[in-house]
């Protein structure tokens, strides 16, 4: 069998129970171990029936082809004679075919955009709480990538909104910081594309969603195959190369208000034994607010090779950059004055991305794969402006510049073997290892004066503040095995073991201030550290058939969190750093339900406690912050999640689905421990304890629209809890707020698709974060009422 497609995680044997007529399709659906599934929907033009206790169907399919999915399954397609071929069907005008397989792709719940990863996948076992995001098959404002959209699905997670054209996401789940998503293992197609693993896991980097097929969130014990991080995986799958067509061509141009406009052209195709495609989006625009204007280039080039049937390789290589002004932050009376004001004419980001991956997969039997992805960074980051407090005048003299530079390279080696024990105990073991070594240089130092985007230091040899190289070096070795007991049971278990060397090499200095504000003196002290650590991990998970369609899950696993060096050293007027600042530990458990009540009435409900050992927070102290290892918290949390198709619940042959959707999440995250006694019973900074997001979706094969609404409580921006704000707007309440999203698409002429949308319909004034440095310090308005229209052309040249 060609293995174009092979990456499945599970190949079903789908046996004709006798003729196949031209009106109808019986058939029986089995798994590897010619076990029956049970409540798969199966799907014919507009009429979708479900296989029964032994797996049967019947559906009447005068024309195209049959898809069958469903709950712990992706989408399927047809396989003839062992020969396939992206998104082919089976045409039923034969009087009698026999169906030999059919191979597993990366769709899920065909009407709901969301589902969640089958217990083996490729060379990956995903158990417990883990979402797949369907973003190809999304609406919403895809060319400036709203979160509050791409994430709607998701329980439990909170979003920092930075600026409105989604060059930076900021998302954290179940009390955790949404500070550049740097709570999750950050990954593009497996690899990792954050700044530095380990000491600097922040994402500066996010692919465009109009490159995306989807997004894999995996948490939970199956999480440390991954790492070590709190969030678990956020994995970033790029669409594949088109496979029927040499050459395709797709084509999207928005244009919205404030100067946006994003254009998105990509090119891909298949020949012989090659596949390859290559992407290119550019967005610029002038913001919301006054010195926002941007620029962002991005670029993505990937070529595969097919050895043989069983071996493929890949080479992928991005690049992103971009240039930001920064408005800078606000004071609470001057948000309530006028949100869309700027004091701030001189501060710059600039960001210049570049990662290099190879991939090689070899499928060495039907239940034997073996994986190796290798990648490598070449990246920096510049911060130019003036740094002082917000409610202070811009002295209009020298800027502080900040430039960070990030080289890391790092491979991963992983097999996944599927097995029987006995006549109803069979499993999959996977066993991987990694090695990874990261450079990163970070220096703060004077730049000149004005208000141009000048990147170079006054004094490149002898910088001002800090001048710091951090080396890490870091080996793991990590197991993960499934259990399968009968029809309903599963039991999975992981082990991780890290090795962790971090180093930092390099000096600070320390400026003596008169009470004039004079300076009397610079002393500049010389750091040398190297710390090595050895952080054994353990997971355990299960889970339980209720019912045909319904599963119980629960799921333990320990989490860590190492801090290196690079961000302690950074003068800044606002913050200090804690010296003694030191790794972070934890765990999480959950547990949960899943299933379908009704055919089109999905729903996951949680339980989770996490725990958050020395966890890293701003406190205040004297008339400044500090970061530092405030104490210990607990995060106690309900996630809720349902979506009802109320149209094919009660005629399934419509041609028209309208669902409804509801996400609600509850969390209460409180500090137990604490060198500060008053921080004790205190709530944790940045958690939101009530967020909804619901919807209405309604779509047809050629159109559809959404609106949506989402729903933050209050939450607080520090550990003292502070209500009032201080004198510079970084600590004090985040206020409750609410916003509202329109999106719409319709396609027309075969290769033309409109798209149009609202965000932030009700035009609320609202922000998310209190800044304390980039891009602040203080508060960051959200954008207002934002419109945008997408025009995409598509076209393929025939084989």
């Amino acid at each position: 069998m060609d293995s174009t497609l092979r990456r499945f995680t599970l190949i079903l044997a789908l046996f004709f129970s006798g003729q196949l007529l031209a009106q109808k399709i019986e058939a029986t659906v089995v798994d590897a171990t010619n076990a029956p599934v049970v409540g798969a929907f199966v799907a014919c033009s507009q009429i979708i029936v479900q296989t029964d206790e032994n797996g049967f169907f019947s559906v009447p399919c005068s024309q195209g082809g049959v898809w069958i999915y469903g709950e712990g399954i992706d989408s399927l397609y047809f396989v003839i004679n062992g020969i396939i071929a992206p998104n082919d069907t089976v045409f039923t005008t034969a009087k009698s075919t026999k169906v030999d397989e059919v191979t597993i792709i990366e769709k899920r719940l065909l009407y709901f955009d969301i589902g969640y990863l089958p217990p083996i996948k490729g060379v990956q076992i995903a158990t417990g709480t883990n979402t797949i995001i369907q973003t190809d098959r999304q609406g919403g404002a895809k060319s400036s990538g709203n979160p509050r959209e791409l994430f709607a699905k998701v329980p439990g997670l909170n979003i920092w909104e930075s600026d409105g054209a989604g060059i930076q996401m900021g998302v954290g789940g179940r009390g955790l910081s949404p500070n550049r998503s740097a709570n999750f293992n950050t990954r593009q197609n497996g690899y990792d594309i954050s700044a530095d693993a380990l000491g600097y896991p922040e994402s500066y980097y996010t692919p465009p969603l109009e490159a995306l097929q989807s997004i894999e969130i995996i948490r939970g014990s199956a999480s440390l195959q991954y790492g070590t991080q709190f969030g678990g995986l956020m994995n970033f799958v790029i669409k594949d190369p088109e496979t029927k067509t040499p050459l395709s061509f797709t084509s999207r141009n928005t244009v919205g208000n404030y100067g946006y406009f994003g254009t998105f052209n990509r090119i891909s195709g298949t020949k012989g034994r090659f596949e390859y495609q290559a992407y290119y989006q550019y967005k610029t625009g002038n913001g919301y607010r006054p010195n926002s204007d941007f620029n962002q280039h991005q670029a993505f080039a990937q070529i595969g090779y097919y050895i043989n049937e069983k071996q493929r390789i890949r080479l992928e290589y991005t690049r992103m950059n971009y240039l930001a002004q920064q408005p800078g932050g606000l004071t609470d009376a001057q948000f309530e004055e006028d949100p869309r004001q700027s004091n701030r004419e001189r501060n710059w980001f600039e960001v210049n991305w570049n990662v290099l991956a190879a991939h090689y997969d070899w499928e060495i039997t039907k239940d034997k794969r073996f994986n190796v992805r290798a990648f490598g960074m070449l990246s920096k980051r510049n911060s130019l402006g003036y740094l002082g407090k917000i409610n202070t005048v811009d002295p209009e003299e020298k800027r502080d510049l900040i430039q960070g530079y990030f080289k890391n390279a790092g491979i991963e080696i992983r097999y996944l073997q599927e097995y029987q024990l006995r006549e109803k105990v069979k499993g999959g073991i996977l066993v991987g290892a990694r090695a990874y070594a990261g450079q990163t240089s970070n220096a703060q130092g004077l730049a000149a004066a004005g208000n141009k985007a000048d990147f170079n230091y006054l004094n490149a040899s002898e910088k001002e503040y800090s001048d710091y190289s951090f080396p890490s070096q870091n080996i793991a070795l990590f197991a993960e095995n499934i259990f399968f007991f009968g029809k309903r049971w599963t039991l999975n278990t992981g082990i991780r073991m890290e090795y962790i060397h971090s180093s930092a090499t390099g000096y600070y200095k320390k400026y003596a201030i008169a009470l004039n504000q004079d300076t009397i003196g610079i002393y500049k002290i010389t750091d040398n550290n190297d710390v090595a650590r050895y952080v054994p991990l353990a997971g355990i998970g299960g889970s339980f058939k209720t019912g045909k369609k319904s599963s119980l899950y629960a799921n333990f696993s320990m989490n860590y969190r190492a801090i290196n060096f690079n961000d302690i050293r950074v003068s800044n007027a606002n913050v200090l750093v804690d010296t003694n600042i030191h790794d972070e530990y934890g765990s999480t458990t959950e547990l949960g339900w899943r299933g379908f009540v009704l055919p089109y009435l999905y729903t996951d409900i949680a339980a989770f406690y996490l725990f958050y050992g020395d966890k890293i927070g701003l406190a205040p102290k004297g008339d400044k912050k500090i970061r530092t290892n405030i104490g210990d918290a607990v995060n106690l949390g309900l996630e809720f999640f349902a979506e009802f198709d109320f149209i094919k619940a009660f005629r399934d042959s419509s041609n028209i689905g309208a669902s409804i959707f509801v996400n609600a999440s509850y969390i209460d995250a409180t500090y137990i421990r604490s060198l500060e006694p008053n921080y004790v019973g205190n709530k944790v900074e940045y958690v939101s304890p009530i967020l909804i997001r619901s919807g209405l979706k309604v779509k047809s094969n050629k159109w559809q629209f959404q609106v949506q609404g989402s729903y933050n409580s209050a939450q607080f921006s520090d550990a003292s809890n502070a209500i009032e704000p201080s004198g510079d707007a970084v600590i004090g309440e985040i206020p409750a707020y609410f916003v509202m999203d329109f999106s719409a698409r319709y396609q027309f002429k075969k290769y033309f698709q409109l798209e149009a949308g609202v965000n932030n319909l009700l035009n609320n004034q609202y922000y998310t974060r209190r800044a304390t440095a980039y891009p602040g310090p203080g508060i960051l308005p959200s954008d207002g009422i934002t419109f945008y229209g997408t025009l995409q052309f598509q076209i393929q040249v025939k084989q």
